[in-house]
C-alpha cells in the first residue's frame, strides 16, 4: 500500500491489554508500519491529508488493495475523501457485492441516503439477492428512522444469508431493546432454524457458557464448525477459542480449535489463545510449536504480542515428557 502498511487484526485479552488513556490516545491515530516493520502512528488528520490520497492513488488499479484500503477508511470515518475512490470501485466490478456495499456505505456515512438505496437496488435487480445488501439498505431505511421497513429488510437480509455477523448482531440488539434480554436468545433460535445457519450457534453458545452450561455449549460449537465449511473462517474460531478460554476451560478450547488451526488463515488471534491454553494445561512444547508457526510470518503488528509469549514458554516448566527423557 506504498509507504505504509496497515493492519487490522484485533486479538482477544490473552496478553496485558493496553491502559484506557492509551486506547483513547490510539482513537486519534492511524497505526501503520513503515517498510522496515517499524510501528508508526499517525494523526488521524495527518494521515487523511497527507497519506491517504497518495494510498488511493498507488492502489487505484488494484482492485483488492483498493477494497482493504477503502474498508480501513469508512472505519476510521474518511467516507468523504473516498467517495470517488468507492464510486471508481463500484464501476470496476458492477458484479461485485463488497464494491456495492462499500460504494453504499461511503454514500450513507455522507448522508446521501438516496444514491445509497438505488445503488444497492440497482445491484438487487441486476445481480439477485444478497444478504450484505440488503443488510445495508436496511440501513439506509433506518437512517431515514422507517424503523418497521429497516427491521423487514433485516430480517429478510438474515433470511437470505443467516451467517453475516453485522446483520444478525443488529437483528438481536434490535429485539433486546424492544422486548428485553430473553428476546436476543430467541431471537438468536428463530436464525438458527433458517436453513444453512451456523453463526447464531457461536452467540447462543457464549450465552450456555455464562449459564455454566459447557456441554450444551460444545454441542452448539460443533454444530457451527459442521456447518461452517473449511477452512473454518478465522473470526468463528477465534471467538470459540477466546470464549471457552475466557471461561477457563482451556482442554475444549483445544480439542475443538487446535485440529483445524490454519496459522496462515487464523493468524494472532487464535494462536494467541492457543498458546494460552497449551500453557495453562502445561503443555509448554506445543505452545512453542504454534509460537514458531507464528513467528515463520514475521509479521511486524505481531511482534510486540510474541516477545510476550516467548518470555512466558521461557519462564514456564518443560513438559513432564522431557524430564523423564533427560533423566535417561
Amino acid at each position: 500500500m506504498g509507504l505504509f502498511d496497515r493492519f487490522r487484526n484485533r486479538h482477544q485479552g490473552s496478553v496485558p491489554q493496553q491502559s484506557d488513556q492509551t486506547d483513547l490516545q490510539r482513537d486519534k491515530l492511524i497505526r501503520c508500519f513503515d517498510q522496515s516493520g517499524q510501528e508508526i502512528l499517525i494523526p488521524k488528520e495527518e494521515w487523511r491529508l497527507r497519506v491517504l490520497p497518495g494510498t488511493i492513488k498507488t492502489a487505484w488499479e488494484d482492485s483488492e488493495k483498493l477494497y482493504n484500503l477503502l474498508a480501513m477508511a469508512l472505519q476510521d470515518g474518511f467516507a468523504a475523501d473516498v467517495l470517488d475512490a468507492a464510486r471508481h470501485l463500484s464501476e470496476v466490478e458492477p458484479k461485485s457485492t463488497r464494491a456495492t456495499c462499500v460504494f453504499a456505505i461511503a454514500l450513507l456515512q455522507t448522508d446521501r441516503l438516496d444514491e445509497a438505496e438505488a445503488v444497492l437496488q440497482k445491484h438487487l435487480t441486476n445481480n439477485g439477492e444478497d444478504g450484505y445488501v440488503l443488510t445495508n439498505l436496511a440501513k439506509v431505511y433506518a437512517a431515514r428512522n422507517q424503523h418497521e421497513k429497516a427491521e423487514a429488510t433485516l430480517w429478510h437480509a438474515l433470511e437470505v444469508d443467516p451467517n453475516q455477523d453485522n446483520a444478525l448482531t443488529w437483528y438481536v440488539a434490535t429485539q433486546r431493546e424492544r422486548f428485553g434480554s430473553d428476546a436476543g436468545i430467541e431471537a438468536l433460535r428463530r436464525v438458527v432454524a433458517i436453513d444453512g445457519a451456523w453463526r447464531p450457534q457461536l452467540w447462543l453458545a457464549r450465552a450456555a457458557l455464562e449459564d455454566h452450561h459447557l456441554e450444551q455449549a460444545v454441542a452448539l460449537y460443533h454444530q457451527c464448525l459442521a456447518r461452517a465449511g473449511e477452512p473454518v473462517p478465522a473470526d468463528v474460531i477465534m471467538q470459540i477459542s477466546g470464549d471457552l478460554g475466557n471461561h477457563g476451560w482451556f482442554q475444549d478450547l483445544i480439542d475443538l480449535t487446535e485440529p483445524i488451526f490454519r496459522p496462515e488463515v487464523h493468524g494472532l488471534p487464535t494462536g494467541n489463545n492457543l498458546i494460552k491454553a497449551n500453557l495453562a494445561l502445561g503443555r509448554r512444547n506445543a505452545a512453542i510449536v504454534i509460537l514458531n508457526q507464528l513467528n515463520s510470518f514475521k509479521r511486524p503488528d505481531w511482534r510486540q504480542t510474541l516477545d510476550y509469549w516467548e518470555t512466558q514458554i521461557a519462564e514456564a516448566p518443560h513438559d513432564q515428557d522431557n524430564h523423564h527423557s533427560e533423566a535417561n
